[in-house]
């Protein structure tokens, strides 16, 4: 007796066809696993990008508002240098246009005994004020006043940026 072929042919066909469908159906079962899980990645994903989205447009708000108040103080700011440059501008055609007068203090009280005379005599006036009594007036000549107008306007334009500055770093 020969085994018959066809037989085992067949046993092997139907096996072949049961390992098929049981594979089919694990792959089947595979594929909705990992398209569950990209799910709910994609849904984790989204929410993240709605939360930094949030945050972003908040934080933007705060930067945007922040900008602002330092717009404004830096315009304010602009306006008050602004006023102090015309303020010295206004002070110097006027210091300009006036005779600058000084008073040419009596030397002796600084003299001592260089200046010829005993050390006694020089600290002989004995009242407050009494050692420029003999002060004198005159009036500068005009490269000297030019030369005092150019130092006090300069003076004034350093003071006025110091003060500038100065209120920038209380205020922050």
């Amino acid at each position: 007796m020969v085994p018959d072929l066809r037989n085992y042919a067949l046993m092997a066909l139907a096996l072949l066809v049961v390992v098929l469908g049981l594979s089919t159906w694990e792959y089947r079962r595979m594929f909705k696993a990992t398209d569950f899980a990209l799910a709910l990645q994609n849904n984790a994903i989204k929410a993240q990008n709605t939360a930094a989205e949030q945050l972003l447009k908040k934080r933007t708000t705060e930067r945007d508002a922040l900008q602002m108040k330092l717009d404004e103080r830096a315009a304010a700011q602009e306006k008050t240098d602004e006023k102090a440059v015309a303020q010295i501008g206004a002070d110097d055609k006027q210091q300009r246009a006036a005779p600058v007068r000084v008073r040419v203090l009596n030397c002796t009280r600084d003299a001592g005994s260089s200046g010829g005379r005993a050390p006694g005599e020089a600290t002989a006036a004995a009242g407050a004020g009494a050692e420029d009594s003999g002060a004198a007036s005159g009036v500068l000549s005009k490269a000297g006043a030019r030369r005092l107008a150019d130092a006090l306007t300069e003076i004034e334009m350093m003071s006025a940026a110091y003060s500038s500055c100065r209120a920038n770093l209380l205020i922050e």
